[in-house]
């Protein structure tokens, strides 16, 4: 999953260019909101929650719109 690469971020790039044909499709664009809010639900029970900021941060940079953090 893209959101667990968002600690390193070169790891991030080569995965957004190797799967480039899948990830910016429209299922792949709406797919990465899905996955990061999976993650902040996963992070607010207890499931790495040193990375909730991470991902909260992603998803404000695709919405526009603050995210609370667990």
């Amino acid at each position: 999953m893209r959101a667990y690469t968002l600690t390193a971020p070169a790891t991030a790039a080569r995965i957004r260019r190797e799967f480039a044909d899948v990830l910016d499709t429209p299922a792949g664009r709406a797919g990465e909101p899905v996955a990061l809010g999976r993650l902040l639900q996963a992070c607010s029970r207890g499931v790495h929650p040193r990375l909730a900021p991470l991902p909260a941060r992603r998803a404000e940079d695709l919405t526009g719109t603050p995210v609370p953090l667990p």
